[in-house]
């Protein structure tokens, strides 16, 4: 695919902005009771964004995934876009998991006043904890101790997105041409797709330990997520595959992008009261169960087909800066947590609120982010240079 689709383009290091200002946020929460550090000001303002993106950030990013992961293999053989996958997603999550994430809990380690063990024990212990190769739910309770439980954090992402390329390239099969879908075949794919994506995700839900816990489970060690969530992910990313082969947007476009937000708006409503009625009761009825099965995943897909909407009907052109931001989204989303993982640290006893930590801690990830990944770009252009010249 020579011509780039810029609403995607855009919307992919849109989340990824998100994604940096999520974990930012982490600190100043009161929602994210596993995070190595809170700050002692907290304001409830971030817990509703932390809510509200949790819904769709990371659906939308399966979604593009999946959307170019056909025109991708179609212009390499299987082998060869594996291999490539191996090389882009392989490489950066060992090197983050065996060296990065051990280092930065470390920092956590010393900060919270362990000093049993140095660095090197540290390391070591949790290279065996790795090596355990754990299969089944993760106790988020001591996730924070990498010599208790191994626990990906954000890489989780790329592994399971390692998975799912897996298992596209071994069922795809090439067609000489793709055949465009007719409005009834998109329908049909889209309804089957929600369909079997609820059934999955509730018959998860209903054999969680807890129903509303978060559930996240380890397939040994090598790919992490949440139980539940996973069939909302596959179904994006394979939604995604539908839409390109069956040339759903040529054909069909991405509706009025004000009724997605509508519907959006009153699925929020529909979900808080389903949710207030599923947390704060001791023994919740049944019927919001089987509501919160339901509407959760849609509610996801109505969030994402409204970005899309809005980016596809407004922001389906690239300036500059957009163009630079698209080129170095992924190695900002490789590298950014390292800032909002230390600097809350370092500005702890500044005496500001939380908002304004917040913010500070943004901004200072975002601008990190991008730097590193400019430095990343050059180094890695020069190397090529060299083996050029030699």
């Amino acid at each position: 695919m020579s011509k780039r689709i810029y609403y995607l383009d855009n919307l992919r290091w849109m989340t990824v902005i998100l994604v940096i200002v999520f974990h930012s946020a982490a600190s100043y929460s009161t929602s994210v009771d596993f995070w190595p550090f809170h700050d002692v000001n907290t304001n409830s303002g971030l817990d509703i964004f932390l809510f509200l993106s949790d819904v769709f950030l990371m659906a939308l990013m399966f979604y593009i995934a999946g959307y170019f992961a056909v025109p991708s293999i179609k212009q390499k053989n299987k082998r060869d876009f594996m291999v490539g996958k191996l090389k882009r997603l392989g490489i950066p999550w060992l090197i983050i998991t065996v060296i990065v994430m051990p280092i930065l809990d470390y920092i956590h380690y010393i900060v919270n006043g362990s000093k049993e063990l140095g660095f090197l024990e540290f390391w070591s212990s949790g290279m065996k904890k790795i090596a355990e190769f754990h299969f089944g739910f993760i106790d988020m309770t001591t996730y924070n101790n990498i010599t208790e439980v191994f626990y990906q954090r954000y890489v989780w992402f790329i592994s399971l997105l390692l998975l799912f390329f897996g298992v596209f390239t071994f069922l795809y099969k090439e067609k000489s041409e793709l055949s465009v879908d007719s409005r009834k075949q998109m329908l049909r794919k889209l309804l089957l797709t929600t369909v079997v994506m609820i059934v999955l995700f509730g018959i998860v839900r209903f054999t969680y330990p807890e129903f509303m816990d978060s559930g996240w489970f380890s397939l040994g060690n090598i790919f992490q997520f949440q139980l539940g969530k996973i069939f909302i992910y596959a179904a994006c990313f394979l939604l995604g595959i539908f839409a390109f082969n069956g040339k759903w947007i040529e054909s069909f476009g991405l509706g009025k992008p004000w009724i997605w937000l509508i519907a959006c708006f009153c699925m929020f409503g529909i979900n808080m009261l389903v949710l207030k009625n599923l947390t704060e009761p001791e023994n919740p009825a049944l019927i919001f169960k089987f509501l919160f099965i339901v509407l959760y995943p849609i509610w996801t897909l109505i969030f994402s087909g409204m970005f899309l909407s809005f980016a596809y009907r407004f922001w389906n052109t690239a300036g500059a800066f957009s163009k630079s931001m698209a080129k170095n989204s992924y190695n900002m989303y490789l590298v950014h947590y390292l800032v909002p993982y230390t600097f809350p640290l370092m500005i702890a006893n500044l005496q500001i609120p939380a908002l304004a930590k917040f913010t500070i801690v943004s901004m200072t990830a975002i601008v990190f982010s991008y730097l590193v990944s400019r430095l990343m770009t050059v180094l890695a252009h020069k190397l090529k240079e060299r083996k050029v010249f030699k």
